[in-house]
């Protein structure tokens, strides 16, 4: 009889020990549901999850942009912006790399304006304009673009007094139709220099300085050149 009053004991008091745990708990959940918005998600605060979001957000080591795995109207905007971004970068290099190059050159002329283009079609040429036009007053100053070592200074015919100078990497400039010459063949000339002046001769219609970039003999876009080592023209 002692020992079924003992279990009956413990199955109460078991009983209630349970009761005591589940009410409180239930007490929480209810009122818990009552002050959530239906609306609301829950979060997933887990160490597991959070780790995953922290890998999932680590941004690119070149690019610097972030990873997004939301809906696509979102991650094409990160993605333009990143690109934006990106864009602007590569910018700012090529400014910073321009200016520093720039530096070891310079315009054949100060004063000038723009005329014939290369690659231009006249009757004043066999074929296309080999060279850039620059409009300038009668004596203007004709400054050497880079430095380098005359090879010709003299009359050529329909280029009139012309000076050729021979540049690293396989580049010659030629400066034409000039009214005087300043320098001889074999001289070095620093960039910028006064090389000649400004005139009309050989085969002209007026005043100006036809220059040409060759590189390894091949005529090339002297504008484009003259940009591309961080000269506006």
């Amino acid at each position: 009889m002692s020992q079924q009053i003992k279990f009956l004991n413990r199955k109460v008091v078991r009983k209630v020990i349970a009761l005591g745990v589940a009410l409180p708990v239930a007490a929480f959940l209810v009122v818990s549901s009552a002050s959530t918005p239906p609306s609301s998600v829950a979060l997933d605060i887990s160490p597991t999850a959070t780790s995953s979001i922290s890998r999932s957000l680590v941004a690119h080591p070149v690019t610097g942009a972030i990873p997004f795995t939301g809906n696509l109207k979102a991650k094409k905007r990160l993605a333009k912006i990143a690109a934006a971004k990106a864009k602007k970068i590569a910018a700012a290099r090529e400014r910073a790399r321009l200016e520093k190059i720039s530096r070891n050159f310079t315009r054949p002329v100060l004063n000038y304006r723009l005329s014939a283009s290369f690659g231009a079609k006249s009757r004043l040429w066999a074929n296309r304009h080999t060279g850039q036009d620059f409009a300038s007053p009668f004596g203007s100053r004709v400054r050497a673009s880079e430095r380098g070592v005359v090879v010709f200074a003299g009359w050529d015919g329909p280029y009139g007094r012309k000076i050729a100078i021979s540049h690293p990497n396989g580049v010659q400039t030629w400066y034409g139709h000039l009214s005087r010459i300043s320098v001889k063949v074999g001289q070095r000339v620093k960039v910028g220099q006064r090389i000649g002046l400004v005139g009309a001769t050989g085969n002209v219609t007026g005043t100006h300085l036809h220059f040409e970039v060759r590189k390894y003999g091949v005529p090339v876009n002297p504008v484009k050149w003259l940009r591309s080592m961080g000269i506006r023209v």
